[in-house]
């Protein structure tokens, strides 16, 4: 997901014991693990004026445990439940504490469908977390969309809200009026004609899907067709694009759009290839504000390159592989954002890919507290949660560290495949993906993870430095930005300026609060510290004396 906003979030809470403690995650109703998801179908009538929705989800469930007398589902208030039927036959059900318990015997490995008949109450919403919106001005259509993260499903569909069970599939079914059309994830299996003039698009997924995955837009669109022709699969992969039934549109933004296929191809090389290739890959566009990344269909609001970069590499980092808990959600979102930088490093320029790099140092520097991994004191904060500068900016910038702590880009990129592989259409940690980086390359990360993960802030260095006798003098002194994390160990780039030209890097093991260096240097004129801005830090102060006698 990325949206377009400045979030100028602080997180407090010094979390460094955390790192000791891999495995502490917020509390889950025990409920969760009475039963396992199978299947969801979602049969609902909606159009583009409001968010009114009408209709029923069906769900496959397998019972985990014995002898329990109700079937639990969370659901929103907005959610206004009609009956309840399980396994054909209608039960008793009450709402308490925006949950939906339908009385039922039910027994440990039996699998149960469960009918829930709803109707939504019409909402009006400006938060870009709304689990079903509307607009429409400025230029586009009327639209009704969907946006279930972090944990706003129950605001259209009663369901179960656990990262770590997804749906095995799922069918989403959504009638509207004869002239709209409706988007969402897996293939169009069919539109049906249905009474009063109303068309049934039937889309249907059969890959496993976290629940805030699904979604749906209804609007007038028109439909747009590509390809991407990626390395390791033998047919097309469609790409199937809802635009806005607009003059111009398709024109205006075709470019960028046709861009797609290229991308799907350029992370099919990079990761493994395209994981929902059976299927689809797609656009709804929506006023949202930016984008989310629906499994096969992501619903955004423009066509950027940018944007359709990072909803797209979320395919792999978020939908194909879930953050286990949205304690981790820099899974989802740091290894997305950094999708962007490869982009550019991959089909733009040096230069580009550097400007990205300063760019999201500037945005991970505003926050001088608070960690990339969400304490679960913040979890009810959605800011924090999905903050621009630690979860996205920040989180990036620590996938690009670990990438030069491996220090071999077939290494690194060996890691995320292995890694994808792994854990393909399942969840995982970031000590899951610690441990596999630990595997794979003979590395231990548990200072990195220590300091830069669960650890707050950033590195404030002050560097003196002394040109004396044809020796190179460097004190090094630095503080944390965060209390919580007063010391970083890390290696410091620093590239020599010299009278000669023949300009040097080198790489100074920082270890302490006080470092000092002597090089034989006999040259130097100045010097850039992270020149590459590989690591996020700030430089308050920078002194170079020379005695002037070289």
């Amino acid at each position: 997901m990325n949206f377009f906003f400045r979030c100028l979030t602080v997180c407090l809470f010094p979390v460094w014991g955390y790192a000791q403690q891999s495995g502490i995650y917020a509390p889950v109703p025990e409920w969760y693990h009475d039963y396992d998801v199978k299947f969801y179908k979602i049969d609902i009538e909606a159009d583009h004026l409001s968010t009114t929705l009408r209709g029923y989800v069906e769900i496959f469930a397998e019972m985990q445990k014995s002898r329990i007398k109700e079937f639990t589902l969370e659901v929103n208030e907005a959610i206004q439940v009609e009956s309840i039927t399980v396994n054909g036959t209608k039960t008793s059900f009450r709402k308490e504490n925006k949950c939906l318990y339908a009385k039922y015997p039910l027994q440990k490995g039996k699998t149960y469908k469960v009918v829930v008949k709803y109707a939504t109450i019409p909402t009006k919403s400006s938060s870009f977390f709304s689990g079903v919106s509307n607009k429409s001005g400025n230029g586009y259509p009327p639209v009704t969309w969907t946006l279930s993260e972090p944990e706003n499903a129950v605001e259209w569909f009663p369901c179960k809200q656990y990262l770590r069970d997804k749906a095995d599939s799922a069918y989403i079914f959504v009638t509207v009026p004869k002239h709209l059309k409706a988007g969402a994830p897996g293939v169009l299996s069919n539109i049906r004609e249905m009474p009063d003039n109303k068309l049934r698009y039937e889309w249907k997924t059969r890959y496993p899907v976290a629940y805030y995955l699904l979604s749906f837009a209804v609007s007038d669109y028109q439909e747009y067709l590509t390809y991407a022709y990626p390395k390791g699969i033998n047919h097309p992969v469609l790409i199937q694009n809802y635009i806005y039934n607009t003059p111009g549109y398709l024109e205006q933004n075709k470019a960028v759009i046709d861009t797609t296929g290229r991308l799907i191809e350029m992370f099919s090389d990079l990761y493994i290839p395209y994981p929902f290739a059976e299927e689809k890959y797609g656009h709804c566009v929506a006023p949202m504000g930016g984008g989310m990344e629906h499994q096969t269909m992501t619903t955004l609001s423009e066509f950027s390159t940018s944007l359709v970069t990072h909803e797209l590499s979320h395919q792999w980092f978020g939908d194909l592989v879930t953050c286990a808990t949205w304690q981790d959600v820099w899974m989802n979102e740091g290894f997305a954002s950094y999708s962007e930088y490869l982009t550019l490093e991959q089909l733009d320029t040096k230069e580009e890919a550097l400007n990205w790099l300063k760019e999201a140092h500037r945005m991970a520097l505003w926050e001088r507290q608070g960690s990339v991994f969400v304490p679960k004191e913040s979890l009810n904060d959605t800011w924090r949660v999905f903050s621009m500068s630690l979860s996205y900016k920040k989180g990036a910038i620590l996938v690009h560290q670990i990438r030069r702590i491996i220090h071999d880009d077939k290494k690194f990129f060996d890691v995320l495949r292995g890694f994808l592989r792994k854990y393909s259409f399942s969840t995982a940690s970031a000590m899951d993906f610690k441990q596999f980086a630990e595997e794979q390359t003979g590395i231990d990360f548990t200072q990195f993870f220590n300091q830069w993960y669960f650890g707050e802030g950033f590195p404030v260095f002050d560097i003196s430095a002394q040109l004396a006798n044809g020796q190179l003098t460097l004190l090094v002194e630095h503080q944390g930005s965060s209390p919580a994390t007063p010391l970083f160990t890390v290696d410091l780039e620093v590239k020599l300026l010299q009278t000669n030209g023949a300009d040097t890097l080198v790489r100074l093991p920082i270890r302490t609060h006080s470092d000092k260096f002597v090089l034989n240097v006999p040259h130097v004129i100045d010097l850039l510290v992270d020149p590459d801005y590989n690591l996020l830090k700030e430089v308050k102060s920078k002194n170079f004396v020379s005695d002037g006698g070289q």
